[in-house]
């Protein structure tokens, strides 16, 4: 027995508007005792079957030509990118705003005479970055510094992760890889250096394996957590499914973890720049640390705020790098 019948008619403007076909739907509820009957069921007949309904790219395309006509811009990323340029500007400025404040109250501290003063001014600071320039030794440093942390965060990178994959996969990997990574990490950098020398000599391996190892530690725990933090409904979707264990690996495990082991490449990256300072100390005949290294036996002080400030400018220009990869990576997932 039919219990309600309910006639829905489409408004004619406002389906030519929206580029779809009119119609009219009769809905019929029925009851479940009858035999024969159909539960909600639905009948649609249209007006007009050879109506061609637009596709979504073309009702984008008759939009764009209509906002045209109507004096309106149509909607691109370069549109979206000028609007948001005056914030980017602003947010820029107020970031450098605080460094710029420290190098005036720097120039203003030491507007004495040098004799009167301990601390150089950005004046002397500048000539003692040109007259290394001129002489041959400051990029050289520079470049040999900046490899040494590369080689070194690389093989951080290459160890820490598929260890902090099992790691926090794994009870056992756990318990075999946990305890000695968290003793790796708590011993000092100056305190490691003596027992590298010894197994690696005093070359160029000693100073890249001592970044190596303050690198992994950190980036061994973020990549630990980050495993931990993943749905195990995926995990067990992936058992009933019977992946095979390498696109676990590939896609669930290394693919969660990535949040995490962006945060730890942020970390690491300033872990190295530390231990890049104990590490050129020890028999170097280039590098920013072997520079401040000979400006600490003369008493330049000059050279030694120069090696300083190319630490934090070096220290910065990672962040950045690091930040345009994790946005990079987020566009791309």
């Amino acid at each position: 027995m039919t219990l309600n019948m309910l006639d829905v008619r489409c408004d004619p403007l406002d389906a030519e508007r929206r580029g779809k076909r009119v119609g009219w739907a009769e809905i019929t509820l029925v009851e479940p005792e009858i035999d024969n009957a159909i539960e909600g069921n639905v009948m649609s007949t249209l007006e007009d079957p050879g109506t061609i309904v637009p596709t979504h790219h073309e009702m984008r395309a008759r939009d764009a030509i209509h906002r045209g006509a109507h004096g309106g811009q149509p909607d691109s990323r370069f549109a979206a990118c000028a609007r948001r340029m005056p914030y980017l500007a602003a947010h820029t400025l107020i970031a450098w705003a605080s460094t710029a404040v420290l190098v005036v109250l720097w120039f203003l501290g030491t507007r004495s005479p040098a004799g009167t003063r301990a601390l150089p001014s950005p004046g002397e600071v500048a000539a003692a970055a040109a007259s290394l320039a001129s002489d041959g030794v400051l990029w050289p440093s520079v470049r040999v510094s900046v490899a040494r942390v590369m080689a070194g965060l690389a093989i951080g990178v290459a160890l820490a992760v598929p260890a902090g994959i099992i790691s926090g996969a794994s009870r056992i990997g756990e318990a075999v890889i946990g305890k000695p990574a968290h003793m790796l990490r708590a011993i000092p950098f100056p305190a490691l250096a003596p027992l590298l020398i010894v197994m690696l000599g005093i070359g160029e391996a000693m100073k890249v394996a001592l970044i190596a190892i303050g690198a992994f530690s950190l980036i061994y725990v973020n990549v630990r957590d980050g495993v931990r933090a993943i749905d195990p409904g995926l995990l067990e979707l992936a058992r009933a499914y019977r992946m095979p264990r390498r696109v676990v690996f590939m896609k669930i495990l290394l693919r969660g973890a990535l949040p995490q082991f962006m945060t730890g490449l942020r970390f690491a990256l300033t872990v190295s720049w530390i231990a890049l300072v104990t590490c050129e100390t020890v028999n170097s005949s280039a590098g920013i640390g072997y520079l401040l290294s000979r400006a600490q036996q003369f008493f330049r002080t000059d050279q030694m705020v120069l090696c300083i400030v190319l630490y934090a400018a070096l220290g910065l220009l990672s962040e950045w790098l690091v930040s345009m990869l994790e946005r990079a990576v987020r566009v791309h997932a």
